[in-house]
This record gives C-alpha cells, sequence and structure tokens, in this order.
C-alpha cells in the first residue's frame, strides 16, 4: 500500500507540472491570438482616421464624386472589408465599394446612429442589407462586425459617417494562421465567443452555441488564465470530455470601445495527460500485486521504484523553459521510468521551442505595431503640415494665422501691451491676372510674400489670408511703429518691379493698420475688422498708401484703440 500510495503521489505531481506548463502554454496562445486580433482592429481604426482627413476636405469643398477611388484603395488593402461607404447626414449612402447600397437609407441601422456622435465599433451580426448583394461560398449567413467614424469640418459640423462592414471570418483566418503553425504540435483549437458565451468562431458545429455557464463564471474572475473543464456544444456536459483550456479578453484601444470578446485556446485534457496517467495506474497495479509476495523486500522496493520518479519530479520543479541544460534525462531504471522520462523529455524539447516561437513571433508584432505608428506619425505630421500652410507661398494659411494670432493675442493681454495688425492687397491685381495670365499672378504674389518676410522681424506673424490680401501681426508695438513697419513695406514693392519678357511690372499695394490693447474678451476678428476697414479706406483714397485705423474711427467706436 506504501508502495502504491507513493507512486500514485509522485506520478500526480508530475501530471500536475504537465498541466500547469500546458496550461500556461495554451493561455500564452490566446493571449497572442488576442493581441493580434486588438493589432488589427486598431489597424482598421487608424485607417479610418486617416482616410477622414483626406475625404473630410473633399467633403468641405462639395467634391463627393472624388471619393470612389479613395474608399476603393481602401477596400485594396485589406480584403476583409465587405462594405465600405460615406453615408450624408440623413443617412443615405452617397458613395461606397463598387456602389452597393449607393443611395439606400440606413439611417435606422444601428452603426448609423451611434456613429453621429462618436467613433463606433459594432460586434458581429447577420448581414441584412448587403445578405443578397456579396458572394457567399457557404450555406452559412455572412456575419459582419461594424466600423463607423463620424466626419465633421473644422467648425464642427457633421459632413457625414464614414462606415464599413468587416467578414467575420477576418476573425477566423488570422486565428487560423496563427495556429497551422503550431497545429501538429500542440494539436489545439481556438474558440472566440462574445460577451454574453455566444461562439463566434470555433470548431465545426459549436458556431452560435453558447459555451457552458460553469465555464463563463470560472472564467469572469480573471482576464486570462488556464483551467481544466468540461467543454461541449453538441453533447450533453455529462458526456463531455475535459478539456485543457487558456483563455483571455480583448484589451480594445481608449480612442474607441472594443468587444469584450473570450478568446479560448483549447486541448483534451486526456491527450495531454495520457501517458502520465497510464503510467500512474500501472505502478499502483502493480504495487498491489507484488505487495503480499514480496513483503520482505517492499523497503528496498519501495526505494527502487520511487528514487527516479522522485529524480523526476525535482528535474520537473527545476525545469526552466529558457536554458536548454534543464532538460530531463532519459532514465533507464525500468521501462516505465524510461517512457515517463523520455516523454516528459520529448514534451520539454517541444515547449522550449514553442517558447521560442512564441518570443519570436512576439517581437515580430512589437515591431510591426513601432513600424506602423512611425508611419501613422509621419502621415500626420504631413497632414498638419499641408493644413497649415499656403501651397503657393508657403507662408501661413488663414486658419493657421487666427491659430498664431489668438496666442499671441492672450499674451498681450496678460503683459497689458499693444498688438498690431497690418492687412495689405495688391492693387488692380485682376487687371494683372487678366493682362499677363495667372502665371504672372502667382509669381506677383509669391514676391509680395517674399517682400513681406524681409521686412518683418522673426516674431512677427505672416500669412496669406486671401486670393491676394496678406495679414501681419506686430507683437509690443505702438500705431506709429507699425505704420512706419506698413510704409517701409509699401514703398519696397512699389521699388521693387517684377521683371517680365514683356518689360518691368510695378506692383503697388494698399495697407491698412489697426492696433489694440486687449483685454480677456477681445478676439483677433475684432482686429481683422479694424485693419479691414483701413485697408478699405486706403483703397478708396487712391490705393498705393498706408491708412490707420483711428484716421477714419468716429467717436463711437469700440475703445481700446491706441494711438
Amino acid at each position: 500500500m506504501a508502495t502504491a500510495g507513493s507512486t500514485w503521489l509522485v506520478s500526480n505531481l508530475a501530471v500536475e507540472a504537465l498541466r500547469t506548463s500546458t496550461g500556461q502554454n495554451l493561455e500564452e496562445i490566446a493571449i497572442q491570438f488576442r493581441d493580434k486580433i486588438d493589432l488589427d482592429l486598431s489597424e482598421r481604426y487608424n485607417d479610418f482616421n486617416v482616410v477622414s482627413a483626406f475625404i473630410t476636405p473633399l467633403l468641405e469643398q462639395g467634391r463627393e464624386a472624388e471619393l470612389a477611388p479613395i474608399i476603393d484603395s481602401l477596400q485594396d488593402n485589406f480584403s476583409s472589408y465587405a462594405w465600405i461607404g460615406f453615408v450624408s447626414p440623413e443617412g443615405v449612402v452617397v458613395e461606397s465599394n463598387g456602389g452597393l447600397l449607393r443611395g439606400a437609407d440606413v439611417s435606422q441601422r444601428p452603426w448609423f446612429n451611434q456613429a453621429l456622435k462618436q467613433p463606433y465599433m459594432g460586434d458581429a451580426h447577420d448581414a441584412i442589407l448587403l445578405a443578397e448583394k456579396l458572394y457567399n461560398p457557404t450555406s452559412a449567413p455572412l456575419r459582419f462586425l461594424d466600423l463607423a467614424l463620424p466626419l465633421r469640418s473644422e467648425e464642427g459640423k457633421l459632413l457625414g459617417v464614414l462606415g464599413a462592414h468587416l467578414y467575420l471570418d477576418w476573425v477566423a483566418n488570422m486565428g487560423q494562421s496563427l495556429m497551422t503553425p503550431l497545429r501538429r504540435r500542440l494539436n489545439a483549437e481556438f474558440i472566440v465567443a462574445d460577451q454574453s458565451g455566444v461562439v463566434l468562431i470555433g470548431p465545426p458545429g459549436s458556431t452560435r452555441q453558447r459555451l457552458p455557464d460553469a465555464l463563463i463564471e470560472q472564467v469572469k474572475a480573471s482576464n486570462s488564465g488556464h483551467l481544466t473543464t468540461k467543454l461541449a456544444f453538441n453533447d450533453s456536459l455529462a458526456e463531455a470530455q475535459d478539456y485543457l483550456v487558456g483563455f483571455t479578453r480583448l484589451q480594445g484601444a481608449a480612442e474607441y470601445r472594443s468587444f469584450n470578446w473570450l478568446v479560448l485556446v483549447r486541448k483534451p485534457a486526456a491527450e495531454a495527460f495520457g501517458t502520465a496517467r497510464e503510467l500512474q495506474k500501472s505502478l499502483i497495479i502493480v504495487g498491489l500485486l507484488v505487495a503480499p509476495i514480496l513483503l520482505l523486500f517492499v523497503s528496498l522496493a519501495a526505494r527502487w521504484t520511487t528514487r527516479p520518479l522522485l529524480s523526476i519530479t525535482r528535474e520537473a520543479n527545476q525545469w526552466d523553459p529558457e536554458k536548454a541544460d534543464t532538460l530531463f534525462q532519459v532514465r533507464e531504471d525500468y521501462a516505465e521510468v524510461k517512457t515517463l522520462s523520455s516523454v516528459l523529455r520529448d514534451l520539454v524539447r517541444r515547449l522550449a521551442r514553442k517558447t521560442r516561437e512564441l518570443n519570436e513571433l512576439n517581437a515580430h508584432l512589437e515591431q510591426r505595431v513601432a513600424d506602423r505608428t512611425q508611419e501613422l506619425e509621419r502621415v500626420n505630421l504631413q497632414l498638419e503640415t499641408t493644413a497649415r500652410t499656403d501651397s503657393l507661398t508657403g507662408l501661413s494659411n488663414r486658419g493657421h494665422y487666427f491659430e498664431l494670432g489668438e496666442t499671441a493675442l492672450k499674451k498681450a493681454a496678460r503683459s497689458n501691451s499693444t498688438v498690431a495688425v497690418i492687412m495689405f492687397d495688391a492693387d488692380h491685381f485682376k487687371k494683372v491676372n487678366d493682362t499677363y495670365g495667372h502665371a504672372v499672378g502667382d509669381r506677383a504674389l509669391v514676391r509680395l510674400a517674399q517682400m513681406a518676410l524681409q521686412a518683418l522681424r522673426e516674431t512677427d506673424i505672416l500669412a496669406r489670408v486671401g486670393g491676394e490680401e496678406f495679414a501681419i501681426m506686430l507683437e509690443n508695438t505702438t500705431e506709429q511703429m507699425a505704420v512706419e513697419v506698413a510704409e517701409r513695406l509699401r514703398a519696397s514693392i512699389e521699388a521693387s518691379p517684377l521683371v517680365l519678357e514683356e518689360g518691368e511690372l510695378v506692383l503697388t499695394v494698399s495697407v491698412g493698420v489697426a492696433c489694440l490693447k486687449p483685454g480677456k474678451s477681445d478676439h483677433l476678428e475684432t482686429l481683422l475688422v479694424l485693419a479691414d476697414k483701413a485697408l478699405y479706406a486706403a483703397k478708396a483714397g487712391g490705393r498705393n498708401r498706408v491708412c490707420r485705423y483711428t484716421e477714419i474711427m468716429s467717436a463711437t467706436d469700440k475703445p481700446g484703440a491706441t494711438s
């Protein structure tokens, strides 16, 4: 009895070590699969952000006809998009890949209504509007995931919704690509279930089935882990076999609400522990049969029997998957121990090899994330520069001018200092375009920008705010100083004609100057209005001159203008 009991105890320890190692293995694979799903969801969300930055200006300019190639290219880059479309604020499909659902009313679809307020990712559902419009090679209904993003103008006005349906099979394909190189050694299956436990993707016959309630309760307490449980779909739990299950949940990202999916990787427990459990049974039976006959030799027999098992147990407890020299040694004590040690040695080799593969896969995924992040930062920087710069002159555009100007105005309000705005406009510019053509007109605008840059300090703010209209902001100045700067600029432009093949083209400008010692409630728009009035007064006074706002200010004008 002592021999049988000792054998049972030692073999149980070995089985438990195998259960823990295999369970941790399955958990790591589930985490890798989860991370791959999270990464691809994040990439799809980033795709939409980049595309929205390109198409929003087109929508603001009424160029909806140019959306089709952009939408088609997005699907070309990722074939798991079943449908991509731009929808008007009223819920009508304006443009889509291949014209699918163009003109259809989707205002009652949940993804559209949710995306009117914020970015939206919708959980798996059966195809409705597209069920009969897309090719389906199977008898099972098509299932989609939803992705939608509201598009707004710079003023916050809703321009519409960019929406997409992704084939749910995309997740299954990712799982297959991850599991295929491991299936021969591990023989495991993956399952993806929604937050209520209904299977979205899994082995044949499991789709739309619900996970056992006992399993759902077990995994609620942790975001990831491993356990042994019964996992049946078509059979009753009483008839189901035990499985080793590694599990985890999707993490999601702060920018959008992701899915609370449960990712499981399972392996039959009998397959994992079969050899060890058979050895355990054999040793116990042999011990019980020979114990009465060999009672005198029980002490020696017990020591001889348990010594190799205890040695294997010590090796199992000391095993380090990172060190190749900790592999189990094949023992020759007797046949069962040789079989057990050989099996354990082979298993450890496979586990160590799989650990290296998982580490390499993880490193590859981390590098891929870093590369995608760097590319996204580069694109965002390019978009930001384009959005702030006038493409012809290289100066700041109107939007960037307002951004810099408001900051300067607040700074002046805090320091109780004066700021000035100079607005100047090319005289008779339409005549230049009509006479010499737009190419010469563009050269003239570039010349005005260059002359203005030469006349200003590095701290002054210069921008092209209209067709031939420019604006300057001078900080910490007076009206007289601003007028002197404006006059120098006007004179230098007049004295520097543009050389053409037909001769010299003398350029002149009309200039308006306004100063203000701003308060906390003042805005740049106020000062621009004053400078604009002075500019039009300069044009009305004969052009090619500088006019200050105080020359035309009435007694009821806003106080705060300085002289």
